[in-house]
């Protein structure tokens, strides 16, 4: 017998090869280099949503500051000059006046509970600087830790109880909270009667 050679024709011009083969190496450098510039992208906005996310909690922390001290004032007639010198923990969500309510408010930057001394109580000059939000004003004070609430009050000439008074929340670079009203202006967080 005859060796005989098959022989399979196609109709392509040119014989089918099949190869399977890896990435090579400058492929696969290219990739991580993709993905390491779309790491890089992602990252910041994290933590910008993640100082949005604390700041946002401390606001709320001064909006039940404003409820306590306004509560206090319902009930005393006056604003406290020195809030936890006269009762703080029976006000606050959390404190302790004959009955247990329960804590202060965390302090969002360090997540520990507040402490009465982050409620700093230097008065105010006078009565319009309660509201002065200009830069580096009486309510653009530095040097705070991260989630710390100012608090001041006002006390005029011939009154023996304040009559006014401000609170403020400071981010981690020690600046005061700043919002935007409706026609763009910076507004400080300040809140008073």
């Amino acid at each position: 017998m005859k060796d005989e050679k098959i022989i399979i024709k196609s109709s392509q011009k040119s014989p089918i090869f099949l190869f399977q083969r890896g990435f090579t190496l400058i492929e696969l450098m290219v990739v991580i280099t993709i993905l390491g510039v779309i790491f890089a992208m992602v990252t910041p906005n994290l933590n910008m949503m993640r100082e949005r996310a604390r700041n946002a909690a401390l606001k709320s922390n001064l909006h039940q500051a404003q409820v306590v001290i306004e509560v206090f004032h319902l009930e005393k007639g006056f604003y406290a000059d020195d809030f936890y010198e006269d009762g703080y923990g029976s006000f606050f969500a959390g404190g302790k006046w004959d009955v247990l309510v329960g804590k202060l408010p965390t302090n969002p930057w360090t997540g520990k509970e507040m402490d009465p001394d982050d409620f700093d109580t230097d008065e105010y000059d006078n009565l319009e600087e309660i509201a002065n939000t200009s830069e580096r004003g009486p309510n653009d004070d530095d040097g705070y830790d991260p989630g710390e609430i100012r608090y001041s009050t006002y006390t005029p000439q011939g009154r023996d109880m304040p009559t006014n008074w401000g609170l403020i929340g400071f981010d981690k670079n020690g600046r005061s909270l700043r919002t935007f009203d409706v026609e763009n202006e910076i507004v400080i967080f300040v809140l008073h009667n």
